[in-house]
């Protein structure tokens, strides 16, 4: 292709939406009111790529419309082809909408498909001495390849940024082992395509159909000389003119189609980049999207600075956080009602104080505070300002030993401060020491609002810098995340303000890879301009966020009452940390080393050779060798071919292998990972300031309002194993101290009678008794005392498995018995407890038409994929029959700690809550102060919902342990 030619993108609107379509469809990428996405942003994404790449002048898009000349030729054209999912039409209105807003062309033609159109376009654009490049998802485009036209295959099932192929003649002519451009329609003719379902010729294949034109050159001269063709293929095409012919016109593409391309109104350039942010905004797409946007030829326009109004003096400084103003929290339609988190439907505080910023705001007037005038300016500022938000800039993102560099405010929309004190590039900056000075009193008062984004970290860099803080009254991360808007701050201000252009991102300061650089490099100029964004962004945020948080109903109870209030109880259990004992440590992890080198020398042995036990195609070899021979029946294979071997797979093998290899591996995986994660590690990452591990506790880390334990993860340490107990031993009290764990007892079983209102339920742990125990004796029809231990664990197990949406295929998995009795054990658990099937039965209902599921306290989850179809459906009724319950569990445990916490520091203990592992808190007591802790936690726990209205059905109950370190408790 020449390159000294303009360039005209011509795109496959229908191929490359539907292979989106397809292909992202597992992600299902969606706005936050439930539209799915995932095809426009599949389409979009290409579409960028390819003009970022070739630069192209020109552009313009390609549709099918209805039927064509080659439905009326044959009847059977594409008929094979399922029904186009409504998902997909939904989508392609939208990516038009896109399309339109870019201002390229869309071009069809009645009668003919998108491929003649774009045939047509393109030799009309080559005619005019314009080089064509044409993005699609189908092959058959490649016919249309010359000199001057190019073929650029999206392949969207690839993951990363290369997912295109570019053909031209020669790359053609290699795919298809010598054959030109221009016989590939003579190809179908000859071995048809199924996809499109032309017939072709029967027992001629690809290989065959190809060495025949390489022969022949066509069809036509094929047959013009039969008799020298092959004597294998001759009896195929004997008497099959005709139909070869006919099957070559259905696959040709045309290129005389009704269409005339106007240049002028392709050009790429000419576009209003405003009208593009827009729509993407609308879809939700994120930022880096716009970022990779052509340049255009019209500019936006700067939108005003919002009007900075004078501070009233006189107005309050904080709203009464708990007057009668809210609204009545929304009771479901479910029985039970919907639970209120303390008894008072009016819960809610009222809006704190905020002046409304205009939308579309253009990045607001950011100075840097280096002065003692500018402090001054600042702190003049924060005594008059009724709601204040804050940021810090770190060195790194570990808030307890990174140093502050530098501190965001902003009092009004549009207006922010930067105050540096630790950019190491010689320019001027405030001591840290005055300035810590100057802003102690306003951050430690807890009548002075203030508002943050993920204000958890920027609270213990500051504390850790030497200023307590106090008076947190709104997260807007935590407000986004129960609205399901999980983005970073930049993201969600340029969605939810609707601002003109996405805001720099980190990467943009800093750099990545090799080339990055701390915060405390950048040139304080540059700092400020990101920086104060974050202050000025959260502050506009606060009451578009809160809104949408009061339409909600529960979801601002559940904000105020339980999110908010976690935050600071999350800040002292992190500081806290727990003390490791390392020399204990590093000498598990030299026997576990030990351990690992004879595993290994017991596995070679079984092999007959030494190999890496890690690599999945030399495990494969030894296990599927004529040595070991393990059968591969079921086992699926990966992409490259080869059996997966992941650790459900070998379990399986285990039932099959006679020299104990697999059993082997299987300890071999679990070892080398507990030591590599774990053992190996967590010396390492001990605080040098304080001698003590501290985790970060993701507050709304999973879907059901769990905590998530980070950096370390102390929540999946495995409590089953040996291994994974000799671990937790690890985990030590400070001298004259002790560990007290808690842990709420079948907290998720609880909840479940709760919900379903399940008799039978309910009356076992009203009676206090084994609840599996009780089960098992209703499964089997035996007495209470009569249930063996096998029968309990097969009742915990249909239990917990129809809890969590299981199948009788995968009940019957896990307790290796047939899908018919495995149907039978559910079935008979529905018999006993028939609420349970009317509560799956009213969630699912609910999930459909609601478009979410909520815990008893109205924590949400949306369950659009509820109203698909296929293995999306599957997993969606999965965790919509679950999240009510464990979502529940978590508000519970979540409403326990800040009880617990409040009234440790009522009492002005020195008892320190350490950890939350799911269902269970670990504190470290002096000694002195155990049993009076002990009573105290308890006490809070199990009553943490004594005031709820309607009451809990069931109550909670609380084991309690204690011991010097975290596996060697005892119950107290």
């Amino acid at each position: 292709m020449a390159h000294n030619r303009p360039l005209l993108l011509l795109i496959d609107g229908h191929a490359l939406a539907y292979r989106a379509f397809h292909a992202l469809a597992e992600a299902g990428l969606r706005s936050s009111t439930g539209e799915p996405t995932y095809a426009v942003y599949g389409f979009t994404s290409a579409m960028l790529n390819a003009i970022e790449e070739y630069q192209p002048e020109y552009a313009a898009v390609a549709f099918d419309v209805g039927k064509t000349f080659r439905d009326d030729l044959y009847a059977e054209y594409k008929a094979n082809r399922a029904e186009t999912p409504a998902e997909f039409e939904q989508q392609l209105e939208r990516i038009k909408q896109v399309l339109a807003a870019f201002d390229i062309p869309i071009y069809t033609a009645e009668g003919y498909e998108a491929d003649d159109v774009i045939g047509t376009l393109a030799r009309q654009a080559t005619e005019r001495g314009v080089d064509v490049l044409i993005l699609t998802g189908d092959t058959d485009t490649l016919q249309l390849v010359d000199d001057h036209v190019t073929v650029l295959l999206n392949n969207p099932y690839l993951r990363g940024p290369k997912n295109t192929t570019r053909y031209g003649v020669a790359e053609v002519t290699e795919r298809y082992k010598g054959l030109r451009p221009h016989q590939l329609a003579d190809l179908r003719g000859l071995k048809g395509d199924p996809s499109d379902n032309i017939p072709g010729v029967k027992g001629i294949g690809e290989a065959g159909a190809i060495a025949l034109l390489n022969q022949f050159g066509t069809i036509e001269n094929l047959y013009d000389h039969l008799d020298e063709a092959p004597k294998r293929y001759q009896k195929h095409l004997e008497g099959q003119r005709d139909i070869a012919l006919f099957s070559k016109k259905l696959a040709t593409i045309v290129c005389d189609a009704p269409v005339t391309l106007n240049l002028a109104d392709a050009t790429l350039a000419d576009y209003d980049r405003s009208r593009v942010i827009a729509v993407f905004q609308e879809l939700e797409f994120g930022a880096s999207l716009v970022k990779r946007l052509p340049p255009s030829g019209s500019t936006t326009v700067a939108q005003p600075l919002p009007s900075i109004p004078q501070a009233d003096a006189s107005a309050p400084l904080q709203a009464d956080m708990f007057a009668p103003e809210a609204p009545a929290v929304r009771e479901s339609s479910a029985e039970p009602q919907q639970l209120t988190l303390f008894g008072d439907p009016e819960v809610v505080p009222p809006p704190v104080a905020h002046v409304e910023a205009p939308l579309r705001a253009a990045p607001g007037e950011y100075r840097a505070a280096c002065t003692d005038a500018d402090l001054e300016a600042v702190v003049a500022e924060l005594a008059t300002a009724p709601l204040v938000a804050f940021d810090t800039e770190t060195r790194g993102m570990n808030p307890l030993r990174d140093d502050l560099v530098g501190l965001s405010l902003a009092t009004v929309p549009g207006r922010a401060w930067y105050i540096p004190v630790g950019h190491t590039t010689g320019e001027m900056q405030l001591p840290r020491d005055r300035v810590i000075a100057a802003l102690r009193s306003f951050f430690a008062d807890p009548a002075r609002p203030k508002v943050a984004h993920n204000a958890k970290f920027d609270i213990e860099v500051l504390e850790r810098a030497g200023m307590p803080v106090a008076g947190l009254s709104f997260d807007t991360m935590l407000a986004a995340g129960l609205l399901d808007k999980r983005r970073n701050l930049k993201d969600l201000a340029f969605y939810e303000l609707e601002l003109a252009e996405p805001l720099d991102a980190i990467g943009d300061l800093i750099g990545k890879g090799k080339n990055q650089v701390t915060f405390a490099e950048v040139p304080i100029a540059r700092a400020t301009r990101y920086a104060a964004a974050d202050a000025d962004m959260t502050l506009r945020l606060q009451p578009a966020l809160e809104a949408k948080l009061r339409a909600a109903g529960s979801l601002a109870d559940m904000f105020y009452r339980l999110e908010m209030p976690l935050v600071p109880v999350l800040v002292r259990m992190e500081q806290s940390g727990i003390l490791l004992d390392v020399p204990y440590m590093r000498a598990l992890g030299e026997r576990m080393g030990r351990e690992l080198a004879q595993i290994e020398q017991q596995i070679f042995a079984i092999a007959g050779k030494p190999f890496n036990i890690n690599s999945g195609d030399q495990l494969s070899e030894v296990l599927f060798g004529p040595k070991i021979n393990l059968p591969t029946t079921g086992l699926e294979r990966t992409r490259t071919g080869r059996y997966s071997l992941t650790a459900q797979a070998l379990e399986e093998l285990q039932a099959s292998d006679t020299t104990g290899i697999i059993e082997l591996i299987l300890r071999h995986r679990r070892l080398s990972k507990l030591k590599s994660t774990y053992v190996d590690e967590l010396p390492a990452l001990v605080n040098p300031e304080t001698g003590r591990v501290h985790t970060d506790y993701n507050q709304l880390g999973a879907a059901t309002g769990r905590l998530s334990s980070n950096s370390p993860n102390l929540q999946n340490i495995p409590t089953r194993t040996e291994e994974g107990r000799e671990v937790r031993r690890g985990f030590i009290a400070a001298p004259g101290h002790v560990l007290i764990a808690a842990d709420y007892s079948q907290i998720e079983l609880r909840v479940l009678a709760h919900i379903t209102g399940d008799p039978n339920l309910i009356q076992t742990f009203i009676e206090g008794r084994d609840i599996h125990a009780a089960t098992a004796a209703r499964l089997f029809g035996v007495g209470f005392n009569a249930v063996d231990k096998n029968q309990r664990r097969i009742a915990k197990t249909v239990v917990f498995g129809v809890i969590y949406g299981i199948s009788p295929f995968g009940l019957a998995q896990r307790l290796g018995i047939s899908r018919e009795q495995a149907r039978n054990l559910i079935d008979s658990l529905f018999n006993q407890f028939p609420r349970i099937r009317d509560y799956i039965d009213r969630t699912l209902e609910t999930g459909r038409n609601e478009g979410y599921v909520q815990s008893l306290f109205g924590r949400r989850r949306p369950m659009f994929d509820l109203r698909t179809s296929g293995p999306r459906r599957q997993a969606a009724e999965r965790e919509a029959i679950n999240h009510p319950i464990q979502s529940t569990a978590a508000d519970i445990m979540k409403l326990a700690m800040i009880a617990v916490d409040a009234e440790l520091r009522r009492r002005r203990l020195r008892t320190r809550m350490l950890l939350q592992v799911h269902d269970e808190l670990i504190f470290e007591a002096p000694e002195a102060e155990v049993d009076e802790v002990v009573a105290l936690v308890r006490e809070r726990m199990e009553g943490v919902l004594s005031d709820m209205h309607p009451p809990f059905a069931v109550p909670l109950r609380v084991e309690i342990e204690k011991g010097s370190n975290w596996e060697e408790l005892t119950p107290v």
